[in-house]
């Protein structure tokens, strides 16, 4: 708030844009004020300010989203509470913010409870109740315009210094041209604005949206939920908004704004190892409104062993889920667990994709996403940790995805066709791919498929494979078997491509595994190609 109030008279001294001039609230629609003074438009800009930061909770995000579920559910009838605390526009306005989903925005509901306690404050609660429906309706002018680059900026410049990128922006270096700087505030389409969304941008996934961040918001979620539930118990007889006004305004008995540690060692997830998807948005109704509720279902339903994170980016353009489990667990526990953990993220993957734009920042959707789930079992199966590197050509996606043997072989088929038209002389790769469709037509099951058409090495510590594959089968939901790895050998006497594909998986991948698997797994003879790998329940 300080760094937006001092950039707003930066703004003032340094620009012709009559900052320190007087105004009649015009750009309110002229409503009826007791005020009868002028306000000069820097005033304007620090009221809009305040407004939008006044009603912030302690951990603003955890607690957001605790706040929207209350009111978005109306437990313990804490909307129809809210709502009898508010004057006016207010009531209109909770209404529109609960029905856009816009979690983000609920602190302006709170600060207009908040201004609607008093009557000495009704014109800022005119005020502000214009301002946001203005915000609300997505609608702009001079002020608001202003407002959102002068913040942007502010929030840019403060949180570069806390990320992981390799960027931390000088607030002295972009103000040093004064005039350079109060142009591009001006400009439409600014380069300088660009530069500052796209910091912005990297911002959202190394900072806003990071795993370990979003997990450590849920965690922190469930313990004010836990608080919320246990205050609203212990205020049962207490006046529904004398209820609402503790929540929101009474900083020492609000579980909103009780104080939170937790130590580095104390955290119960395992960091290092976690799973996260992040879909960029293209129809927002087919996700979730609620998200605190879909993080509540879906925790009962993994238990108390995962640990799972789900929300939105500020600006709604990207939703994320992150899963992770306790790092207490046997190894042999881990992957139960990991398994559980993959086919909810494939139901969730399954269901969003449809409403999901086909690229992500790194590539395609399909690819990063079973790029993501694949690697993420083999860190939890295999004996020790090896970065999984996948090689196929470009320009292809082989990476299948569907329900059923048949209409998988049909895929397989498809990518096989494709694969000898464009590269008719790798007899090798495409005897491989040969070598995964005859495995596939081995097995009898209707469920989840997901096959990997390519090269999949597994690389240590030194930056050395120390194992590569010729494709893979990973059936998750399969009552039987997990995975099959397939090598295959393109020689020219077919006897002994079993012999010889077999001897390279028990020297190079069966070592990887666990030894509390070896009853589990079995190496079998992909008749003509090679010679495939197991691994049951």
């Amino acid at each position: 708030m300080l760094l937006q109030f001092m950039l707003i008279n930066f703004m003032k001294n340094n620009s012709e844009w009559g900052l320190g001039s007087k105004f009649n609230f015009s750009f309110l629609e002229n409503p009826v004020l007791s005020y009868e003074n002028k306000i000069t438009g820097g005033e304007i800009l620090e009221l809009i300010v305040l407004f939008g930061n006044i009603g912030h909770f302690r951990e603003t995000f955890s607690s957001n989203k605790v706040w929207f579920h209350y009111l978005f559910t109306n437990k313990h009838d804490l909307r129809n509470s809210l709502k009898k605390g508010l004057k006016s526009n207010g009531k209109t306005l909770l209404d529109e913010m609960l029905n856009s989903a816009n979690s983000y925005k609920i602190q302006w509901i709170n600060t207009l409870f908040i201004l609607s306690r008093s009557e000495k404050l009704n014109d800022y609660r005119l005020i502000c109740e214009r301002v946001f429906d203005k915000i609300l309706s997505n609608k702009s002018d001079k002020w608001l315009d202003l407002y959102y680059k002068i913040r942007k900026v502010s929030y840019v410049v403060l949180d570069s210094h806390y990320s992981h990128i390799p960027i931390s922006i000088s607030l002295q270096n972009v103000l040093f041209n004064e005039n350079l700087f109060v142009d591009e505030l001006s400009k439409y389409s600014s380069g300088l604005m660009g530069a500052f969304d796209r910091v912005n941008d990297l911002l959202e996934d190394t900072l806003y949206l990071e795993n370990n961040t979003l997990l450590m918001g849920t965690y922190r979620s469930i313990d004010i939920y836990t608080k919320v539930q246990k205050f609203l118990e212990n205020n049962q007889n207490t006046r529904a908004i004398s209820k609402v006004n503790m929540l929101i305004n009474d900083e020492n008995t609000s579980p909103f704004y009780k104080d939170f540690k937790i130590s580095d060692g104390e955290i119960p997830w395992d960091k290092e190892k976690n799973l996260s998807i992040t879909f960029f948005v293209k129809h927002r109704d087919h996700f979730p409104r609620d998200v605190f509720q879909k993080e509540i279902d879906i925790g009962r339903k993994l238990g108390r062993e995962c640990y799972i994170a789900f929300n939105f980016s500020p600006s709604f353009s990207k939703y994320r889920t992150v899963y992770s489990m306790n790092k207490g667990l046997d190894h042999n526990k881990k992957i139960i667990v990991c398994l559980k953990i993959i086919r909810v993220a494939l139901e969730d993957y399954m269901l969003y994709r449809k409403y999901s734009y086909d690229d992500v920042s790194n590539g395609r959707l399909e690819e990063v996403a079973i790029k993501k789930i694949i690697t993420y079992f083999f860190r939890n199966l295999l004996a020790d940790d090896y970065f999984c590197e996948f090689e196929y050509p470009k320009n292809t996606s082989p990476f299948i995805v569907e329900n059923g043997c048949k209409k998988t072989i049909k895929k397989v088929d498809d990518y096989i066709d494709y694969y000898e038209l464009h590269h008719p002389n790798d007899k090798d790769a495409i005897h491989e791919l040969k070598a995964v469709r005859a495995s596939l037509e081995s097995i009898t099951y209707k469920g989840l498929i997901i096959v990997y058409l390519g090269s999949l090495r597994f690389i240590n510590n030194d930056k050395k494979s120390v194992c590569e594959l010729d494709g893979l089968i990973f059936t998750p939901k399969h009552k039987d078997e997990n995975i099959r790895v397939i090598e295959a050998k393109n020689l020219r006497k077919k006897q002994k491509r079993y012999v010889v594909a077999a001897k390279q998986l028990e020297k190079q991948f069966i070592p990887l595994l666990p030894n509390f698997l070896t009853n589990k797994i079995v190496t079998e003879e992909i008749e003509g190609f090679g010679a495939q790998t197991k691994i049951g329940k």
